[in-house]
């Protein structure tokens, strides 16, 4: 690659010796020039803290841009001769391979990763620039993360870059997950969350706390809403408002249905009359169907109530029976097959209380 810049400029490259150390004096006094001017700028600005990496980068290019004010005339003298650029940007990344765990991480240089859900069990390609990791799935770029650098021995370089919003869609089935995982802290995006999140606990039973947070932090990455959302919940949490519905409904997580308006007549008593009415002789007669399916039953020839005792015993009489020598007496004819079952049974009864 070093080559290809020397052939398109029409540069002569040199090599120096190998273990000869102040050779490199052309490249490396430079670089370590200009790291004591960002020193020493940074003595002068009094802190070496920054709100943001975005602001850090613009205080190093400041520093860059004094520095490089003192060769511009040569610059400007040697801007015709110049040629153009090359065609194709030369890589400045560095390419890894990694496949996604069953908890949606991937790990690189002994820092773990959250990747979207959806990337579990693939086989991820990854370009690793200073600032930034890219992955791919093939051609396309799948996800983009910010790199993580931390300094120090191998127990403390031990850290994770772990995104709520890779794994909240997953999470939402089950919102118990959040009480037990040991990523629980990482999940939260900042210190006001962690403050919702205590107040939570303290108001309401675990599992509904987790179904809240677990919502809320829902609603945010869907929606785009994280300060929003927060605000709300400091809202309802202090004047101890909040539920599940409500917060649903807050940000239109969940359509309000229209109730229609159904017109109800109430009926007059007077309808009663015609139900307790009986039916008359012309309503039965007019409606010959129910007859015809009405089963016809034959009168009993003997009435059942003639052949029954009065309620009330009264004296007690004995009836003296003659005896035949064969143990019984006279019997009476026993009524035929033929007779309906009605009048056989009223026979039966009769010969009883002979």
């Amino acid at each position: 690659m070093y080559a290809a810049v020397c052939d398109h400029y029409r540069m002569r490259p040199t090599r120096n010796n190998t273990g000869v150390a102040h050779e490199n004096g052309s490249i490396e006094a430079s670089h370590g020039y200009f790291k004591r001017r960002l020193c020493q700028a940074l003595y002068r600005r009094g802190s070496f803290d920054f709100q943001t990496a975005v602001q850090y980068q613009t205080f190093i290019e400041t520093v860059i841009a004094k520095l490089n004010a003192k060769c511009q005339q040569k610059v400007k003298e040697e801007c015709p001769t110049l040629q153009a650029l090359p065609r194709y940007r030369t890589a400045d990344y560095e390419v890894l391979s990694s496949r996604v765990s069953a908890h949606s991480t991937v790990s690189v240089r002994c820092i773990l990763y959250s990747v979207p859900s959806r990337l579990i069990g693939q086989r991820l390609t990854l370009q690793l620039y200073h600032d930034r990791i890219a992955g791919f799935v093939g051609s396309p770029k799948v996800v983009e993360l910010p790199r993580l650098h931390v300094h120090g021995s191998q127990s403390i370089r031990r850290q994770r870059c772990i995104n709520y919003r890779h794994v909240v869609e997953s999470l939402r089935h089950k919102p118990r997950a959040f009480l037990y995982c040991q990523w629980q802290q990482d999940w939260l995006p900042d210190a006001d969350w962690h403050a919702l999140w205590q107040q939570m606990k303290g108001c309401t039973d675990p599992d509904t706390a987790a179904r809240w947070m677990v919502e809320a932090l829902y609603i945010a990455a869907t929606q785009d809403q994280e300060v929003a959302v927060a605000d709300y919940l400091k809202l309802e949490l202090a004047a101890d408002t909040l539920t599940l519905i409500r917060l649903q409904h807050q940000f239109k997580l969940m359509p309000t249905l229209s109730v229609p308006e159904v017109a109800a007549v109430q009926h007059t008593l007077a309808s009663y009359d015609q139900r307790l009415q009986p039916a008359t002789r012309s309503e039965s007669v007019s409606n010959p169907d129910r007859n015809a399916q009405t089963p016809q039953v034959d009168a009993l020839p003997v009435r059942l109530a003639s052949a029954r005792t009065p309620s009330d015993p009264g004296a007690l009489e004995l009836c003296s029976m003659p005896l035949s020598p064969s143990g019984g007496g006279s019997q009476s004819p026993r009524p035929s097959p033929d007779c309906p079952r009605a009048y056989r049974s009223a026979m039966a009864l009769r010969q009883s209380l002979v």
